[in-house]
């Protein structure tokens, strides 16, 4: 599941930054010089909830993103 994706190469790295997901993904953008990427972040929310299980990671406007209903 989205292979490419810098967010999930780095988990461990993101996850390190502490705070919910938007706060760490922002703290690693900062930290990486990296633009802020809708649909990468979406990716990531959507990985992360298959992986723990909690569908109320990904918000509504990921899932337009992502084309999930």
């Amino acid at each position: 599941m989205y292979p490419n994706n810098i967010y999930i190469k780095n988990y461990k790295a993101v996850a390190a930054y502490g705070g919910d997901i938007g706060v760490c993904l922002d703290k690693y953008d900062k930290a990486h010089g990296l633009a802020h990427d809708a649909l990468a972040r979406a990716q990531y929310r959507h990985w992360r909830s298959v992986e723990t299980g909690v569908p109320e990671l990904l918000r509504p406007t990921d899932k337009q993103l992502l084309g999930i209903q």
